[in-house]
């Protein structure tokens, strides 16, 4: 009973003045690298639904061809994946202009990676469709979190973790 009359009185002098802080949410929104990882599996997670979903309603729903479907659903999901990467898994402050041509670049050798390995692996090669596709959803999301970390957001993260690979004047 006596348990129960604490919650309460916490729970009612916590009401209306914000959210209740909690250990998870707290070590989920910090700078840890741990926590950067699930932010970043989070945020990709949700941009492969937008881009499926994306997708399937535009060439089955709204009758456009699969592949403009593909192609304008994709770029909805890189929209959502740059701003979620930038605000919440790398909580970037570094210039705009700076990090979405970079960001540009990254997307783009990713989704250069997925199709060279399906038309080397499956086309030349002769392997299953399975054998490209689990290769890049193991490869390009690793790729994509280290590129992003050192190449593109360098402005998130504690003093130090995150400095570009070659900062201006130097040679690497």
């Amino acid at each position: 009973m006596q348990q129960s009359l604490k919650s309460e009185s916490t729970f009612a002098a916590t009401a209306g003045t914000g959210p209740v802080s909690h250990p998870f949410w707290s070590w989920a929104m910090g700078r840890s690298e741990p926590a950067r990882i699930l932010r970043f599996a989070a945020i990709g997670g949700l941009s492969t639904v937008i881009y499926a979903v994306g997708t399937l309603a535009l060439s089955d729903r709204f009758g456009l061809p699969a592949a403009v479907g593909s192609v304008v659903a994709y770029g909805a999901g890189a929209v959502f994946s740059y701003c979620g990467h930038r605000f919440v898994t790398f909580m970037s402050d570094g210039a705009v202009g700076f990090e979405i041509v970079r960001f540009a670049c990254a997307t783009a050798a990713g989704f250069l990676l997925s199709v060279g390995l399906a038309a080397i692996l499956t086309d030349l090669a002769g392997f299953p469709s399975s054998v490209p596709v689990a290769l890049v959803s193991i490869l390009v999301p690793v790729l994509n979190f280290v590129v992003l970390r050192k190449f593109v957001f360098v402005g998130g993260g504690p003093a130090g973790t995150n400095r570009p690979l070659c900062p201006e004047g130097g040679s690497g």
